[in-house]
């Protein structure tokens, strides 16, 4: 019987792959320079007559995704922002995963009581991972002092240290239950070490669940960027303006170009649409590729001894 194709994951794949590509080529591919803005323009109206109109302007064939309120080119300012939004989810993500399973196979290979009582470590685990952040960042995020890739720095770390007790708590009690299987056992008996376990049994057996985790991670990180977005914690420093107050990303990463535009709800949409469906497009390309993987993983990968 022919195996049907596993159209999540291909594009899944495709989008992610699409989106990494994008995020490397984006300042080159980007129809104008960033500080270009256009704020002045002209129609003719159907009497002949020339008609001065100002930004924000519509799609267009000169501005495929309009422009803002400033003139400055939607299109322009994604392509821009773009590596800070999706560098970042993978970069937290990826560092969440490599501290959290290192350590969690570490604690589960080691003592008997650190190993059985892994969910002691989630510090903090009941408060939601932005509202710390939030507060943290509040005072240094808001016409910064710092650089933007010190701000990029400082908010990666917290979202590291905030997740990885997360990772840890999975990948230790994934360890454990292998740890009951009779090859790890026989290895133990041939007097194996536990570095050696870890690395030529444990993680053989637990590297599928990390892509998982990954993939999981990255989403969880997306929600975090948004939710912070929406409180004017833009990743990369917020730019305050007065008269009236209105909050600006400095990095024009995803999630800020849709907090700073929230007034668009009700007229000009394009200026909020654009990066919305750009911000869910990455966020549908992880659920399906995680979702693609998981079936994957359940339909061809059989278990398999690592002795």
């Amino acid at each position: 019987m022919k195996k049907r194709a596993n159209f999540r994951l291909i594009v899944g794949l495709v989008l992610l792959a699409f989106f990494i590509v994008i995020s490397i080529i984006g300042p080159y591919v980007a129809p104008y320079d960033l500080d270009y803005s256009k704020k002045i323009d002209h129609i003719y109206t159907s009497d002949g007559e020339r008609k001065l109109i100002s930004s924000p302007f519509p799609p267009s064939k000169d501005h495929l995704f309009g422009t803002d309120k400033w003139g400055y080119d939607i299109l322009t300012l994604m392509l821009y922002g773009a590596k800070y939004t999706i560098f970042t989810v993978l970069a937290v993500s990826l560092v969440r995963v490599i501290i959290g399973a290192a350590t969690g196979i570490l604690a589960a290979m080691g003592k008997r009581e650190i190993a059985s009582k892994p969910n002691k470590i989630s510090l903090f685990s009941g408060i939601p991972t932005f509202i710390i952040i939030y507060f943290v960042m509040l005072g240094i995020n808001i016409e910064p002092i710092f650089s933007t890739s010190s701000l990029l720095l400082i908010q990666g770390t917290l979202m590291v240290i905030l997740g990885v007790p997360g990772v840890f708590n999975v990948v230790c009690n994934k360890t454990l239950e292998v740890k009951k299987s009779a090859y790890i056992e026989a290895a133990r008996t041939l007097g194996g070490s536990k570095l050696h376990i870890s690395i030529k049994h444990i993680f053989p057996a637990v590297k599928g669940n990390l892509l998982l985790i990954f993939l999981n991670e990255c989403i969880q990180v997306m929600h975090i960027i948004g939710q912070l977005g929406i409180f004017n914690l833009f990743l990369g420093g917020t730019e305050k303006q007065y008269l009236p107050t209105i909050y600006l990303s400095m990095t024009h990463e995803w999630a800020g170009l849709i907090g700073q535009s929230r007034s668009f709800l009700y007229h000009s949409q394009w200026i909020i649409v654009f990066p919305l469906l750009a911000y869910l497009l990455l966020l549908i390309s992880l659920y399906f590729t995680s979702s693609g993987l998981n079936k994957y993983f359940k339909d061809n990968i059989r278990r398999t001894s690592y002795l």
